[in-house]
């Protein structure tokens, strides 16, 4: 674990990572139960969708408070507020009622997410230890999403309605207890408190001065990734099974083992983005996550690879060149910029990934007719993530091996406790 915290908070934090990829994806997961339970069609079920969209805003006025008033306090009110929405929601006899509770839940989830990485991150002593939490975030949240794939069958087999799945999802308040017993407040952040910076830096911040330019960089580049990941990611379980036929057995089976390449390539990427650096290591994976992406949409050609097979190995090579991807990109997001904007700017990446998500499904209903199907207009559409890690290793400052308050331009004077170089 890192050498800057202690084993019990990173522990800790890891079992409140996972607990947010156990419980981000449920709506989706549990959308043909909702559906039935609320009497909703396609349409309706498109709507509900749409709405949280509204949720990036909230995350994103979270990272900000989280900046003003603490990651541990912002982190212990996100868990509280995500397990009451959940019990809320599993007791929902309107949809109304139930799309609200949802709207808040995934809010707070992101914003538990987006505290937690930025609490390890900041405990870092050294670039080699804070890409290694990093990678481990990432593996964490991941293992809460197979979890869940997990879960909903077991649920599903024992005759349980959506609402158990709702009730699980309660439990983040268990993880409360934790977090006061062995997660300090990041010291860095209250270093940056008491020197006034945080009660001096403005939203603003984000795109004024020497931080301007990397903002809309790593925001540029988020928006043009979050439009090809909605549409190679959220259309494949659907390609596989409406378009090519595959079974919905089979493109799970494959959906879990391309969750298991992912862990590989969290690896990967943490050793490749303290080996050859952060925007190399995003770059250079996030190719191999856009040729993978060709591959699914463009292919089988001809008939002598097996559809599922096929489609499976895309979705591996998807897979570990995404996680490996992201882990360059996550490393360099919370090394940029100064400790009052850390959380400001990662919520900012995910309400560009929220507008990112409606625009791509926008576009993907506009070009399907004139590009004769949907796997061509995902094709095309996943070209922009090209564009994006163009952006990202054009303009995205490299931080490999800097201490993080020169890797952010963090003032003398807003830490006045200077972290030795390392």
């Amino acid at each position: 674990m890192g050498r800057g915290q202690g084993a019990g908070a990173t522990w800790a934090l890891l079992a409140v990572l996972w607990y947010g990829g156990l419980t981000l994806p449920l709506l989706t997961v549990e959308s043909p139960w909702i559906a039935l339970r609320f009497g909703l069609d396609a349409r309706a079920v498109a709507r509900l969708y749409a709405l949280m969209s509204l949720s990036a805003v909230v995350t994103f006025a979270g990272g900000r408070l989280a900046d003003r008033i603490g990651r541990r306090r912002l982190l212990i009110g996100s868990l509280l507020v995500a397990s009451a929405m959940s019990l809320c929601a599993a007791l929902s006899r309107s949809v109304v009622a139930f799309a609200l509770c949802e709207l808040l839940r995934f809010s707070t989830v992101g914003a538990i997410a987006n505290s937690a990485i930025a609490l390890l991150a900041e405990a870092a002593p050294d670039s080699s230890t804070r890409v290694g939490a990093l990678g481990r975030s990432g593996m964490a949240a991941a293992a809460g999403g197979a979890s869940l794939l997990v879960l909903i069958p077991l649920l599903m087999t024992e005759g349980h309605s959506y609402r158990a799945a709702f009730v699980v999802a309660g439990g983040g308040a268990l993880f409360v207890p934790a977090v006061l017993r062995w997660v300090p407040e990041s010291e860095r952040w209250q270093r940056a408190r008491r020197s006034g910076a945080v009660a001096e830096m403005s939203l603003l911040g984000v795109f004024s001065g020497r931080w301007s330019r990397r903002a809309t960089a790593v925001l540029g580049a988020a928006l043009l990734s979050g439009v090809e990941g909605a549409a190679v990611g959220g259309w494949s379980y659907y390609y596989g099974v409406s378009v090519l036929g595959m079974s919905p057995r089979s493109m799970s089976t494959w959906s879990l083992v391309a969750t298991a390449a992912g862990f590989v390539g969290f690896r990967l990427g943490a050793f490749a983005a303290e080996r050859f650096g952060r925007v190399r290591t995003a770059v250079g994976f996030g190719l191999v996550h856009q040729a993978a992406a060709l591959w699914i949409y463009l292919g089988p050609l001809g008939h002598r690879v097996p559809i599922p097979v096929w489609i499976g190995l895309g979705l591996c090579l998807s897979g570990l060149g995404a996680s490996a991807s992201g882990i360059g990109k996550a490393a360099a997001n919370v090394e940029l910029f100064p400790t009052p904007l850390r959380v400001t700017i990662l919520g900012g990446i995910a309400l560009a990934g929220t507008i990112a998500t409606g625009c791509s499904n926008l576009l993907v209903s506009m070009l399907i007719g004139p590009l004769g199907g949907l796997p061509r207009a995902i094709a095309l559409l996943s070209l922009s993530g090209v564009l994006g890690l163009i952006v990202f290793g054009l303009w995205v400052d490299e931080t490999r091996g800097l201490n993080l308050d020169d890797a952010s331009l963090e003032p003398e004077r807003d830490l006045p406790e200077r972290v030795p170089v390392e």
